[in-house]
């Protein structure tokens, strides 16, 4: 009977508990979009964020962390093509925190399916072109958010594939912005 009584209630969990709705991925759009092309001879990347990798931060954790591919941005889409001058990437910010959040208490909580932990992102980059001389000739930057919570019952491929998804639409809207500014701060400086 006691079995009968604990299957039974299994059943009911189970048949309560929502399917994961996995976002679809997004892809990174920038990849379809000729390269900036700079009026100088290098482009420089430097690494200012410093990851702790100590909790509540996470970025190292993800399958490709934000500050990896920021630096794959520099190379997709920044292209030196100038004699002199050179351009300095700086990556301001790359984090992500991890925030535990409350779960449903009591027999509810037992079939309650609740958010369990959110991810707060955040990417910075500043574009800076110099002369020859080391003189500045102007910058432009621009940042990119992201926030997305996860229920407690994704696996751990579910949650990667969540990552994935969030760090996409950040680099997307973060090109997007970053495009917009190059042009209109640092259009004497493009080819």
């Amino acid at each position: 009977m006691r079995t009968l009584i604990i299957g039974s209630l299994a059943l009911t969990l189970a048949a309560c508990s929502p399917s994961v709705q996995m976002p679809e991925p997004l892809g990174l759009a920038y990849l379809a979009h000729k390269p900036i092309r700079l009026n100088v001879a290098r482009v420089e990347v430097v690494k200012k964020y410093q990851s702790t990798s100590k909790p509540p931060h996470v970025e190292n954790e993800f399958p490709v962390p934000p500050i990896a591919m920021i630096q794959q941005w520099v190379q997709d889409r920044l292209l030196p093509v100038g004699k002199s001058g050179y351009a300095v990437v700086t990556i301001e910010d790359a984090s992500v925190v991890e925030v535990p959040l409350k779960g449903t208490k009591g027999l509810k909580g037992m079939v309650t399916v609740d958010q369990s932990e959110q991810y707060d992102a955040r990417m910075s980059v500043k574009i800076e072109i110099f002369n020859e001389q080391g003189k500045p000739q102007g910058f432009a930057n621009a940042r990119a958010q992201g926030s997305r919570t996860v229920a407690e019952n994704v696996t751990l491929g579910q949650r990667r594939k969540i990552w994935i998804n969030m760090m996409e639409k950040m680099m997307n809207n973060l090109d997007s912005e970053l495009d917009q500014n190059v042009r209109a701060y640092l259009g004497k400086s493009l080819l």
